[in-house]
């Protein structure tokens, strides 16, 4: 199933994208324009080079940013993997919202000591609506627990998996979820 294999690539990218910085100053805001979306993000976080980022087993890489500030060898950090819908079984069309409970109930296997903290129905510009998770796991035994902001969101025949990483210190995850809801598709 590709569900698995991106939650899965979603572990693998991030640890990449983590060395870095880290910071939690999302006051000012940037509209980052990509390949058929657009979505807030902080103006300090710094986009990373496809070089730097494993290349996923289904989809691309959308957008991979990490904050300008270390903490701890963490960087508070941004991932969006691309992929293509598959026609769903007895023509039963996938939702944004249908797409990231699967890919949750996937995404608690593919890291380690996942604990789920809340789970909420969002709602985007387009009043289109998923479900947006805040888990806390570490990407394999030996790196430090982070917590995790996690949706998806149908644009046409592709879908985008929205990936948030920030310190467990990071204290409310208001300011983050902001930007996985500031997610719009562009034609």
């Amino acid at each position: 199933m590709k569900h698995a294999s991106l939650a899965a690539t979603v572990a693998a990218c991030f640890l990449l994208v983590s060395c870095g910085s880290s910071s939690t100053d999302t006051a000012s805001l940037t509209k980052y324009e990509g390949s058929g979306f657009s979505i807030d993000v902080p103006k300090s976080w710094i986009p990373k080079d496809s070089k730097e980022i494993p290349t996923p087993k289904n989809g691309t890489v959308a957008l991979a940013m990490t904050s300008s500030d270390i903490s701890s060898g963490f960087a508070n950090n941004m991932l969006i993997l691309k992929d293509s819908l598959q026609p769903g079984e007895n023509g039963e069309k996938m939702t944004s919202k249908k797409y990231s409970v699967v890919n949750q109930a996937l995404t608690t296997g593919a890291y380690e000591e996942y604990v789920k903290l809340d789970e909420k129905e969002i709602s985007y510009p387009d009043s289109d609506v998923a479900n947006l998770y805040v888990f806390e796991a570490k990407y394999n035994r030996t790196t430090p627990k982070k917590r995790f902001i996690q949706t998806a969101k149908i644009c046409g025949g592709d879908v985008y998996l929205i990936t948030i990483g920030i310190e467990l210190n990071s204290g409310s995850t208001a300011r983050y979820e902001g930007l996985a809801k500031s997610f719009q598709c562009v034609k």
